[in-house]
């Protein structure tokens, strides 16, 4: 899930003609233990698969499938606005609001 989370959110890998631009951690981010819930619960249900062997369904990279769609549809329900790339870094979800009007600079 937490894989799952870094892809959706923050893993940026930037790449130009195949070389990688951002090699490094300190420009590739990652989640670290202080981005991970307190609390992470699993549910599991068993049904078949009708075209794996013997009704066996695979685990690997289950969470990849929903979450990313979820946390787009939670930033659409919260500021009205879709974001269609991921990650959905701080910048692209800005860039994304001051395209339709939203998300100006706030002046006191």
């Amino acid at each position: 899930m937490i894989q799952a989370q870094g892809y959706a959110l923050m893993e940026n890998l930037v790449s130009v003609e195949g070389k990688i631009l951002n090699p490094f951690l300190s420009t590739y981010l990652i989640p670290t233990v202080f981005d991970i819930p307190r609390e992470v619960k699993s549910v599991i249900l068993e049904y078949e698969d009708p075209i794996g062997p013997w009704g066996a369904r695979g685990m690997a990279e289950m969470p990849f499938l929903p979450l990313a769609p979820a946390i787009t549809a939670a930033v659409h329900a919260a500021t009205g606005v879709w974001l269609n790339q991921l990650p959905m870094t701080p910048d692209r979800v800005v860039a994304a609001l001051r395209e339709q009007g939203l998300g100006g600079v706030a002046v006191s």
